[in-house]
């Protein structure tokens, strides 16, 4: 090697300094500029120090979260209902606050329910992800401990929740994405609950004041005209879950949420309310809507001018179907189809048979679990779907029930299934 290439040869500080900064860059996340910075310290100081790896970030976690598909805002609040049943309520309320002006409002929504509430140590569990109380218990509607924590945050980026088991004794836990995207700890713990013997204003206020929609005030059933009622009204035991400052909302006005929610929710929950549940939206009482119309205590039977009430059975089975390919454990699968009386109904406007009965929807496929509506479509795309292998799904009957459907006639049907 002559002078001139030894001259050219890196020093070794220059190659330590190089191969520093390439490690460097190795150690550097490359995330957007809006991405939690508390996650980006903790994943730069994992790699740097070698350090023991979490399953989870939370940083990052709880914000992938608020990303899970929910078809409508609707759905995610149907999570809290589910919870609401499961928890024994018998009263669930739904609230819509629209605040500010025109194209710049702020919308609160919160879930009330008196069902029996949760000890603090199982109110911390249920704000974890995955804390559960009946994992995999399919006897009920939830699962897997997911649900209340996703549906909530899908929507607002806050999710504050109350519990209590004794009358005036709260219990409360909040999760903010912002604030644990900003905590730059290895492992992010839960808090223990706060307790608190009154609730926050803007909580009370939901119980206290009429709500925006509907503008008419006398239309809507408080649960109390004033605070010094609402500890009584509230008793000994309940949940609330507050989403303050909605930020990812399906409708902007609340007049469309509080319609969307109510034609939701008074079909899918339609078993539970004709056995007495009572939902109220923006404190309007919501009546069950039963798209095979068999239902004698359903929004349709009450429509005057009716002869005829109800649709007719005309078929009714119980298929043992295999839960997958693995197993010959089976679960049955209760199958009904109902026949609409077109006849009696033939004398009505179109007016009456749209507006009044909804007949032109054509939901006519409506599957539920445990009497709760978990699928809804018409027949031409559930046949459309079934077409496709991806759409065939043993467990839930699709195939024989689409042949069913298909094979009875040209008059009008809905079916019903069960699992």
């Amino acid at each position: 090697m002559d002078a001139e290439e030894i001259k050219n040869q890196p020093t070794p500080d220059a190659q330590v300094g190089a191969a520093a900064e390439e490690t460097e860059e190795n150690f550097n996340p490359n995330w957007a500029s809006d991405a939690p910075r508390g996650g980006r310290a903790v994943l730069t100081r994992i790699l740097k120090e070698s350090a023991t790896v979490p399953l989870f970030f939370a940083q990052t976690l709880v914000q992938s979260l608020r990303d899970v598909g929910y078809n409508t805002r609707t759905s995610a609040l149907c999570e809290h209902v589910d919870n609401a049943i499961e928890a024994g309520a018998t009263v669930v309320r739904v609230y819509f606050r629209q605040t500010g002006r025109r194209g710049a409002h702020e919308t609160d929504i919160l879930v009330y329910d008196n069902g029996k509430g949760m000890a603090p140590n199982v109110l911390k569990v249920a704000t974890s992800f995955g804390g559960s109380m009946s994992y995999g218990n399919r006897k009920g509607i939830g699962r897997f401990g997911m649900g209340m924590k996703t549906a909530a945050l899908s929507i607002s980026p806050v999710m504050e929740l109350y519990s209590w088991q004794e009358a005036a004794a709260f219990y409360g836990m909040t999760l903010d994405t912002d604030a644990i995207g900003r905590d730059r700890s290895n492992l992010v713990p839960l808090p223990e609950p706060s307790f608190n013997s009154i609730l926050p204003e803007p909580v009370l206020d939901m119980f206290t004041r009429p709500v925006g929609f509907p503008k008419d005030a006398t239309e809507q059933q408080l649960l109390a005209p004033n605070t010094t009622n609402v500890y009584e009204e509230l008793g000994t035991h309940g949940t609330i879950v507050f989403m303050p400052d909605c930020d990812r909302l399906t409708y902007a006005s609340d007049r469309k949420l509080v319609e969307h929610c109510v034609k939701e929710m008074a079909r899918v929950y339609r078993r539970q309310i004709a056995k007495g549940l009572r939902i109220y939206v923006n404190n309007r009482s919501t009546q069950a809507v039963d798209p095979t119309y068999s239902m004698a205590n359903a929004r349709h039977a009450s429509i005057e001018g009716l002869n005829a009430k109800t649709s007719r059975l005309v078929v009714a089975k119980t298929i043992q179907v295999p839960l997958n390919d693995r197993t010959t454990e089976t679960a049955p699968v209760h199958v009904k189809v109902y026949a609409l009386p077109i006849d009696d109904w033939s004398n009505l406007t179109r007016k009456e048979l749209g507006s009044s009965l909804h007949l032109f929807d054509g939901q006519v496929v409506s599957i539920l679990r445990n009497d709760r509506e978990v699928y809804i479509a018409d027949l031409h795309s559930e046949r459309n779907r079934l077409i496709s292998p991806v759409g065939r799904n043993r467990r839930n009957g699709h195939l024989l029930v689409s042949n069913q459907v298909g094979n009875i006639g040209s008059m009008v049907y809905r079916c019903e299934r069960s699992l």
